[in-house]
């Protein structure tokens, strides 16, 4: 009979493991895109408790300081990086969040993409154009590959202040400056491209500090050269007496 009662328990307790259902509440994520063609992302998912036994193993978690995301995507399947690239300094961080239910919990992670999200070509001196690179998203995608933002998804891009926009499929719900904002549910090729212009009075201050670091980097050698010009000229003057 023991054996049987603590066979029943064990049963259960990986049932209960198995039937936890902690349900999405929304999901959204912020790309600042840098001068170099970098990011600066934040994603942030909020999910709901089903019971109190939920709720009291993420509070247990947070007793912990758990900071791996492999310990919060128990909470939600979106709780990952959906960028891909060279993730770099990561912060993450958990708490309740009471402004959506006493039952709700989210998990931010802040990061930055080193590998560039936009691909960069020059055209001119002074202007370079930046293009999406789709293999960037780490979203899921449909059979044939489009890139999938669903319910309760929002995605905000915000591109350089000095940007000037040239492409940006699908159109964005909310578009104001240079900040751009999507909600789901939406399935389709993601482009984003934009053009960026130093001003000229910048391409002259990177051309004289250029020209400095030349004259720092080669200085030895042409203080050589001189030394040893005034060594000839000394030779010669006096050589003819």
């Amino acid at each position: 009979m023991h054996m049987k009662l603590m066979t029943f328990i064990a049963v259960m307790a990986v049932w209960l493991t198995v039937t936890q259902a902690y349900s999405d509440y929304s999901y959204e994520a912020v790309i600042q895109v840098q001068p170099d063609g970098t990011a600066h992302v934040t994603e942030k998912t909020v999910f709901l408790f089903e019971n109190n036994e939920e709720r009291q193993e993420f509070e247990y978690k947070l007793n912990l300081g758990e900071s791996t995301i492999l310990e919060w995507q128990k909470f939600s399947p979106k709780i990952k990086f959906h960028m891909r690239g060279g993730i770099a300094n990561t912060r993450i961080t958990a708490k309740k969040e009471f402004a959506v239910s006493f039952s709700a919990g989210t998990v931010i992670i802040d990061y930055f993409v080193q590998t560039p999200l936009f691909d960069t070509k020059p055209e001119g001196s002074r202007r370079t154009i930046y293009s999406l690179n789709p293999k960037a998203l780490a979203f899921d995608t449909t059979k044939t590959g489009e890139t999938i933002l669903g319910n309760n998804m929002k995605l905000t891009v915000e591109i350089p202040r000095d940007a000037d926009l040239l492409l940006v499929a699908p159109t964005p719900d909310n578009h104001e400056g240079n900040r751009m904002e999507w909600n789901g549910p939406i399935a389709r090729a993601w482009e984003l491209s934009f053009a960026r212009e130093i001003p000229l009075s910048q391409e002259v201050n990177e051309f004289f500090e250029d020209a400095f670091r030349q004259v720092q980097e080669f200085f030895p050698l042409i203080l050589l050269v001189v030394l040893l010009l005034v060594l000839v000229f000394i030779l010669v003057k006096y050589g003819r007496k």
